[in-house]
C-alpha cells in the first residue's frame, strides 16, 4: 500500500507577495459580503424661516416655501373698542387653535390663552436685566425645563434664546425675528417681517410665534414712558 498522503498548509515564508495579496483581499471581500449594509443616516434638521404677509384688513399669514403654516387675525373687542384680540389658528381661518391674546388701552390687565389655559399676560411676559446689559423680554408659560425663552435686543434683528432658572441665555439660538422694514428692496418693495425657528427651538414654535407677536406689540404701542401723545 502506498502511504497516505497528507497536504499541509503552506508556511507564509513560502508564499509570495502576490500569493499573500490575493489571499488578504479575498478575506476582506468575503466579510464585507457577510456584513449587513448599514443605514442610511436621517438628514439633520433645517431651520424654517416663516415669512408674514398681509392678508386682508385684520388678517396677516406666516408662510414657508409657499405653504401656510400660521393665520393670524385681529378683532375688537366691542366693549372695549380701544383693546384688540389676536387669535392665532394653524393654516387658515378654521384651523387648529394655536393662541389667543388680548391687549389694548383698558384698565383690564392684558390676557393670553394656550392650551385651553388663559393667564395674566404679566405672569408669562416679563421685562428683565439692566438696560445697560441688554433688557430681555422673558417668556415663561410653565416650569417644564427648556420652556422658558427670552428675546433680546431691540435693533432690527431680535434673537432668541432657552433661558436657565437665572433668566440668562443658555443653549443655542432657537429663533431669529427681522422686523418689517419700510425701506424698499431691489424689486421696489418694502422688506416683510421674518421669523427664523432653528432646529433647536422647533418644538417649541407655538411660543416662539406668540410671544414674538406679543414683543412686538409691545414695542410699537406708545406709553407715557416713551412718548407724550397716546394715539398716533
Amino acid at each position: 500500500m502506498n502511504p497516505r498522503t497528507v497536504k499541509r498548509k503552506p508556511r507564509l515564508s513560502g508564499l509570495s507577495r502576490s500569493d499573500l495579496s490575493t489571499a488578504s483581499s479575498t478575506t476582506i471581500v468575503e466579510a464585507n459580503v457577510a456584513e449587513k449594509p448599514s443605514k442610511p443616516l436621517p438628514p439633520p434638521p433645517s431651520s424654517l424661516v416663516l415669512v408674514f404677509h398681509q392678508d386682508g384688513f385684520n388678517t396677516m399669514v406666516a408662510y414657508a416655501d409657499s405653504a401656510v403654516h400660521y393665520h393670524i387675525s385681529v378683532s375688537m373687542n366691542c366693549f372695549i373698542p380701544s383693546s384688540f384680540i389676536t387669535v392665532v389658528r394653524r393654516m387658515h381661518d378654521q384651523g387648529d387653535f394655536v393662541s389667543s391674546f388680548e391687549m389694548g388701552i383698558s384698565t383690564q390687565r392684558a390676557t393670553v390663552n394656550m392650551h385651553g389655559t388663559e393667564k395674566y399676560m404679566d405672569s408669562v411676559l416679563l421685562r428683565t436685566g439692566k438696560p445697560s446689559d441688554g433688557r430681555i423680554w422673558q417668556w415663561k408659560w410653565d416650569e417644564e425645563p427648556g420652556s422658558t425663552i427670552g428675546w433680546h435686543r431691540e435693533s432690527p434683528v431680535r434673537y432668541c434664546y432657552v433661558l436657565d432658572k437665572a433668566g440668562r441665555p443658555s443653549g443655542p439660538m432657537v429663533a431669529a425675528f427681522v422686523v418689517c422694514s419700510p425701506s424698499s428692496n431691489h424689486e421696489g418693495k418694502p422688506q416683510p417681517a421674518s421669523l427664523k425657528i432653528f432646529p433647536d427651538g422647533q418644538h417649541i414654535i407655538d411660543h416662539i410665534l406668540t410671544s414674538v407677536l406679543v414683543v412686538e406689540r409691545k414695542r410699537l404701542t406708545p406709553s407715557p414712558m416713551t412718548m407724550s401723545p397716546i394715539f398716533n
